[in-house]
């Protein structure tokens, strides 16, 4: 089955979970927290850059919403979400026809490859300041848990 979803995830996530299995229980939904708030975060300037994108972004950028468990953003599925971070080179579902074949009109904007049109440009844009954030808040809470 195809993937129909988007997402995206801290790098080093998993290893910070690990560590806060030794943590109190506080502590941890601490952490919990603070992971919820950026994701959050981060989720409405996704949703904000598609929505000024182009209305196929805007569209597909309906369905950005905060990951579950280790991912932070997550998109779709929607039938444009793909098109319209990529772009495509080829017609598809009914633009695919026969008689649309000499249109010069293009059902989607054109593909750059693994260049993002919003949702991860958007990602990187944010990048910096969603890490040191994240950082801050860890040694916030290591510091106010470790013994």
């Amino acid at each position: 089955m195809p993937r129909t979803e988007i997402s995206w995830r801290f790098e080093g996530l998993d290893e910070v979970i690990r560590a806060a299995r030794d943590l109190p229980d506080e502590a941890q939904r601490e952490i919990d927290d603070k992971r919820e708030e950026l994701s959050q975060r981060l989720a409405q300037l996704v949703r904000a850059a598609g929505q000024a994108s182009d209305r196929q972004s805007a569209r597909a950028a309906t369905t950005v919403r905060p990951g579950a468990g280790g991912q932070m953003v997550t998109a779709g599925p929607h039938p444009l979400l793909f098109g319209s971070e990529f772009g495509a080179l080829g017609r598809f579902g009914w633009y695919a026809n026969r008689r649309y074949r000499r249109s010069v009109a293009r059902q989607f904007r054109p593909h750059r490859g693994a260049a993002s049109y919003w949702f991860f440009r958007t990602i990187e844009r944010h990048q910096p300041e969603i890490d040191e954030a994240w950082a801050q808040a860890l040694d916030a809470i290591t510091r106010a848990w470790s013994a």
